[in-house]
């Protein structure tokens, strides 16, 4: 425990109590948090990573969508949002909200491919990581896909706030369904539409 906490400091956490769930990261350059994250190995997920799941540069958007992991292939190629799942988000957000790729901001939760075998100690490694990325992006708005992904930030009642909108860190966030969620379920599609639209308004 006391080695990953050295680690932890070194490669740019600011412990502010003894709760290691309250580290936070404070990197100011977003090359920077990238290649962190490139050399991250915390958790066992960074044996299976082959590219970084995040972003190559940083966006001026208003608009940031937050799921939980990232696909086989963009761990392949390093290229998010270009598997079947990630194009399938891309026309939802154009045909909704009218943004293309280069006009939005994607973050997974892990960074590293995972297989979905989540644990609360990858999560915890991974966590920082994310907020450091909202700090530097500066997103009007958060969209949160999935319960797992919602809870994870620490808010509950997904069932009850999905579709609404309300504020956190000085962000608007708002949590729908994940796209795996509605192709299992196709009945909540119109659902997730509908949330979606309550969007464009914040833009």
């Amino acid at each position: 425990m006391i080695r990953s906490l050295y680690y932890l400091k070194a490669i740019g956490y600011n412990f502010i109590d003894n709760k290691a769930n309250n580290i936070q990261l404070k990197i100011k350059n977003f090359k920077d948090l990238r290649s962190n994250i490139q050399k991250c190995n915390l958790c066992h997920f960074s044996k299976f990573r082959c590219f970084t799941l995040m972003e190559n540069h940083l966006k001026s958007v208003n608009l940031m969508i937050l799921d939980t992991f990232g696909q086989k292939v963009e761990n392949e190629n390093g290229c998010i949002l270009e598997s079947k799942k990630g194009k399938a988000l891309q026309n939802y957000i154009y045909n909704i909200l009218g943004l293309n790729k280069e006009q939005f901001y994607f973050s997974y939760l892990f960074k590293c491919f995972s297989n979905r075998k989540f644990d609360d100690f990858s999560l915890q490694s991974c966590l920082p990581f994310f907020w450091n990325e909202v700090m530097l992006v500066q997103p009007k708005f958060i969209l949160c896909l999935g319960e797992y992904a919602f809870n994870s930030l620490g808010f509950s009642n997904f069932n009850s706030l999905r579709g609404e909108i309300f504020t956190y860190k000085d962000f608007f966030f708002m949590a729908s369904f994940e796209l795996e969620f509605i192709e299992k379920n196709p009945s909540y599609e119109k659902k997730f539409i509908e949330d979606l639209k309550k969007i464009k308004g914040f833009l």
